[in-house]
């Protein structure tokens, strides 16, 4: 990962280039998958009990 790219788009900066655009959508992704993984295992830890 490009660093300097990194800090760039924390700062508002470069966001005219078509990678800032990849990394903001990896994040955006990882952090839905994130969240549905978590509502599974909570599922599924839950099933039971009710």
């Amino acid at each position: 990962m490009e660093y300097q790219l990194l800090n760039a788009i924390l700062h508002g900066q470069r966001l005219d280039e078509p990678l800032t655009w990849v990394y903001i959508a990896a994040c955006v992704a990882v952090g839905i998958a994130g969240w549905k993984f978590g509502a599974v295992i909570d599922w599924y830890q839950n099933r039971g009990s009710k």
